[in-house]
């Protein structure tokens, strides 16, 4: 339930920025962060929450985490001002970053055989799709019969009916507290990710050379290299390096944060289109997403039922692959598509997501030893989060290169002011072209809509190169079949293996 609600918050304010900006007399920026200020702190702090989760017990993070989450969307339900909504949408990144490696790590303290955790994890990640599908719909029914804060307070009552049932279901865990804490190396995985995530955000509107993103990338690299530096003195680090031997890990993480990229990429632009191109309300196009939702249920159901006679090295590629094929569909549209074409796009997507997330996780949480459950899974989702950052900066960029040097030439028709505001915006090209009338508005409107389109196809290329780069890097070193271990405290990874102190347990098959 916690990844689900922490999935939903990510698409169901979207929706509600138009009335967030009429309601709250909000600015452009405003809007921005209220978006952005809710990534950043989940991102930034996803690791530190691991990290507390298995110092202090996942059962107690995962609550606090989920009080966070609760204070802040109250705080949110009652802001006056777009600054207090801010507030709010930090308050729930914090504790979004605190809950969601609790909840995952969570699983293999409830579930302790393979066959059950494999079916715990491909829930777990199916709710994770179910929710970025239903936060659109949730939006739109919300934002019809009631007002904006409606979104934050459904969002603070599922965040305290998994409050309730974490009391009285899940067991204590076990925890290390009485190890040093990691204080440097807390503060430098907050710098590296909060100022690699910023960058990324920022940079399609800032410029990908202004000197406050070069900035902020550079700080990132340095906060990195000293976080090597540190983490090869510190006896206890709050992420072990030797993690990211293992291939496992690795190309899972990877598969997983490329997954993330295209998909949330898609979902950028294809909101625009279902709303803009195709008129859809809010509603209408929340509706119209529920097919990518059941996607990703089958998707996982598959990936549980056949994982291991076809093993995660192949799946993983499969999966892969339709994500390159989604993106080969999306090159193909013209300014006459209709959501018919569309229909198979969400299908084969959700179905690539459902199955990649389901093999990737299960492969990254049999690799963690148990006194490292939490930091390597906040690893691995902070990766996730980068990949969509990543993902929306780069289709987004793209897309709006392509689209303003469309319709320049036909943006000297209009007076400069409303040139170039057609120029800046599909939307406002749209409305624009609604408003004028004439034999200008037919034209304005049908260049808009090409423009649209080729801005679109040009993103779909960022899909297609990514894909098959992972296709081919999976396959070359993705061990091709893993053998499922239960992790405990007497072990440790060294190269990639498990080195077992009490008895031998098995080992991962490295071979590719």
């Amino acid at each position: 339930m916690t990844f689900f609600l922490v999935s939903l918050d990510n698409t169901i304010v979207n929706v509600a920025l138009p009335t967030l900006q009429r309601s709250l007399d909000a600015s452009t920026t405003s809007l921005q962060w209220i978006t952005d200020s809710y990534t950043t702190a989940f991102a930034g702090l996803i690791v530190v929450g691991g990290y507390l989760a298995d110092r202090h017990g996942r059962r107690v993070i995962l609550q606090s985490g989920l009080t966070s989450f609760i204070l802040g969307s109250v705080v949110a339900v009652l802001a006056s001002s777009s600054a207090i909504v801010i507030l709010g949408r930090v308050l729930m990144g914090i504790g979004a970053a605190i809950s969601v490696p609790a909840s995952l790590s969570m699983l293999v303290d409830v579930f302790h055989t393979p066959k059950a955790r494999e079916g715990a994890i491909a829930g777990w990640t199916a709710s994770a799709g179910i929710g970025v599908a239903l936060g659109p719909l949730a939006g739109g029914v919300l934002l019809k019969y009631y007002w904006w804060g409606s979104i934050f307070l459904a969002s603070a009552v599922v965040a305290v009916a998994a409050l309730v049932i974490s009391w009285f279901w899940l067991p204590k865990s076990p925890h290390t507290k009485a190890e040093r804490f990691d204080w440097r190396g807390s503060l430098l995985t907050v710098v590296i990710l909060v100022s690699l995530v910023t960058g990324i955000i920022e940079g399609p509107d800032w410029g990908w050379l202004d000197y406050k993103v070069l900035a902020l990338f550079v700080l990132s690299l340095a906060a990195m290299g000293l976080f090597v530096l540190h983490a090869g003195k510190f006896e206890n680090p709050i992420v072990d390096l030797s993690i990211l031997s293992s291939r496992r890990f690795s190309m899972s993480s990877l598969a997983m944060a490329t997954t993330y990229l295209c998909i949330f990429g898609f979902l950028f632009l294809m909101t625009q289109f279902l709303q803009g191109d195709l008129g859809m309300t809010p509603l209408q196009a929340g509706i119209h997403f529920l097919p990518a939702a059941a996607a990703v249920v089958a998707g996982s159901g598959i990936a549980k039922a056949v994982g291991d006679k076809i093993g995660p090295k192949v799946l993983l590629a499969i999966g892969m692959l339709l994500l390159v094929v989604v993106n080969i569909k999306e090159i193909g549209f013209q300014a006459n598509s209709n959501y018919t074409s569309v229909v198979g796009i969400l299908l084969i997507g959700g179905l690539a997501m459902g199955l990649i997330l389901t093999v990737g996780t299960d492969e990254v949480m049999g690799v963690l030893p148990a006194k490292h459950l939490g930091a390597g899974a906040a690893v691995n989702v902070a990766l996730m989060e980068i990949g969509g950052a990543i993902g929306v900066a780069l289709y987004g960029s793209i897309f709006n290169s392509e689209y303003a040097s469309k319709l320049r030439p036909t943006s000297h028709l209009l007076p400069p002011a409303l040139g170039h505001l057609v120029v800046g915006s599909f939307e406002a090209g749209l409305a624009i072209a609604h408003q004028i009338g004439g034999s200008l508005a037919f034209i304005l409107n049908l260049k808009v809509r090409g423009a649209f389109m080729n801005g679109y196809a040009n993103a779909g290329w960022v899909g297609i190169a990514s894909g098959i780069v992972v296709v081919l890097v999976v396959a070359t070193l993705m061990p091709r079949r893993s053998i499922a271990v239960q992790a405990f405290d007497s072990e440790t990874i060294t190269s990639g293996e498990f080195s077992v102190n009490e008895g031998t347990l098995g080992k991962t098959n490295e071979s590719s």
